[in-house]
Order: C-alpha cells, then sequence, then structure tokens
C-alpha cells in the first residue's frame, strides 16, 4: 500500500490531517490510559522519573528526527539545482546553435524549442504524478542526431561544435539525474522509525499524572501537534517532484521565456 495520494491533497489539507492524527492519537490515548495509570501507578510521586525518560527519549527522537529533516531538505535542494543546471545548459545550446550555418542553426534550435515545451507541458506533469516515462526521450534522440550529423567544415565550426555536443552531454546528464529522483525518497523504514518514535514519545507523556486533567490534556495535544508537524515537513520535502511543495519548471520557463523567445528561431 502506499500513500503518495497525500500529495494530491493541498498542503494545507495534508498537515491538517498530519496533526490531527497525531493529536487524536494523543488525546483518545490520554483519556483510556488515564484511569490505567491511576490504578496502577497511584500518585504523582514518580513523575520525576517519568520527565527523565521522557527527555531522554526526546533527546534521541530528535536528533534523528532533525538529521532526517536535514537530509531531506539538502536533497531536495540538490534536485532543485541540478533543475536550474539542466534549464542552464538548454539555454547555453540554444544559443551556442544560433552560431551554426544554415540550415543546421535553425534545425538546432527548433528541436531544442521543441524539447523545452515538452518538458514544461507533458513531461513535468507525469513528474508530478510519479511516472518515470519520459514523453521527451524522443526529442533528446532527434537532437543528437542532428548534432552528431553535422559535418563542421572550418576550425571556427569544429569549436563550437565541441562546445555544442560539451553543452548537450552537460544536459542530458542533469536529465538523467532528474528522471532517476522521480521515484526517490526514504526508504519505508525511515519512515516506521519516525512514526514509531513518535508514538512513543506519545505514550511516555501519558505516564505522567497531572492532577488537573485538562491541563495534561492540553499539555499532551501540543505535543503531539509539534511531533505531526514535523512529521508533515519531512514528508512534504521527502518527494521534490510531488505535491504542491516540489520542484517546478520555472528555470524551464525562464529559457523558454528570456532564450527562445528573445533570440528566435
Amino acid at each position: 500500500m502506499n500513500f503518495y495520494w497525500v500529495y494530491d491533497l493541498p498542503n494545507w489539507l495534508f498537515a491538517t490531517l498530519t496533526i490531527s492524527a497525531s493529536v487524536a492519537f494523543s488525546t483518545i490515548g490520554l483519556w483510556i490510559s488515564r484511569r490505567l495509570v491511576l490504578r496502577w501507578f497511584g500518585g504523582h510521586s514518580y513523575n520525576d522519573i517519568v520527565s527523565f525518560y521522557l527527555s531522554t527519549a526526546g533527546v534521541f527522537y530528535g536528533i534523528t528526527l532533525g538529521l532526517i529533516a536535514v537530509g531531506t531538505f539538502t536533497i531536495f535542494q540538490d534536485i532543485e539545482r541540478g533543475v536550474s543546471r539542466e534549464a542552464a545548459a538548454i539555454g547555453a545550446l540554444y544559443r551556442t546553435a544560433g552560431a551554426y550555418p544554415e540550415p543546421a542553426r535553425s534545425e538546432l534550435r527548433h528541436l531544442i524549442a521543441d524539447y523545452t515545451n515538452n518538458v514544461i507541458e507533458e513531461e513535468w506533469p507525469k513528474q508530478r504524478k510519479g511516472t518515470p516515462f519520459a514523453p521527451s526521450a524522443d526529442r533528446v534522440t532527434r537532437l543528437q542526431k542532428a548534432l552528431g550529423a553535422f559535418d563542421p567544415a572550418t576550425e571556427r565550426e569544429k569549436i563550437i561544435h565541441a562546445e555544442a555536443l560539451s553543452q548537450y552531454s552537460r544536459m542530458t546528464e542533469e536529465r538523467r539525474m532528474r528522471l532517476q529522483s522521480i521515484r526517490g525518497g526514504l526508504p519505508m523504514t525511515m519512515y516506521m522509525v519516525v512514526i514509531v518514535g513518535a508514538v512513543l514519545n506519545i505514550m511516555v507523556s501519558w505516564l505522567f499524572v497531572v492532577k488537573l486533567f485538562r491541563l495534561h490534556m492540553v499539555l499532551n495535544m501540543l505535543m503531539a501537534a509539534l511531533l505531526g508537524l514535523l512529521v508533515f515537513l519531512i514528508a512534504v520535502m521527502d518527494n521534490p517532484f510531488r505535491g504542491e511543495f516540489s520542484v517546478g519548471p520555472d528555470a524551464f520557463e525562464y529559457v523558454r521565456d528570456r532564450v527562445i523567445k528573445t533570440d528566435g528561431p
């Protein structure tokens, strides 16, 4: 069973569901366990011991959660930078193609513009659904064949052609990295550690005996809401191309609007 359907929800709704589930579990569990704790352990003389264990568990869990959150954000930023590098390589290749003689210049620029539009209009929506299928692959192949078919006649054309091939290689390398990242993410084992850790921390907090039950309930709910918010943060960044908070085709759109449309075919 996968939970990718949550990325189809708006962020506010995803966050609300995550926090609500955490708070509901905390509230219901505290209400059920209250009488059992009082019956088994009596008064609040052992609260110091519970506090020690909760602090210890919280420190280890907090460090683990922080490292996971930093790791997911770092990966998110790396993928975002990779997309920017791919788009920059496309823009540079389009500009370099302008130095080719006709008819190679018009053909190359047309293929590059067509590829860029296809990535924005067709490939990106599929990425957001987690589909590894790359509808622009045939356009990459046609561009490669067009570059390979060109035979430079002068020293100047050789230099231009070598630079174009280098830019094409950078583009395809970043493209492969992007496609490999579509179905990336934390392994299920890691998510189990995050969720089970949150559950255990909440359960330890049930062992406190607070005379004013409403105060205990509010404190428990606040703690559960914080844990739910942190789990949401990790989940929303874990799949960089999915959901409302995701890497978009902004870099490609910039190249299309500021380089391709400005220079013209």
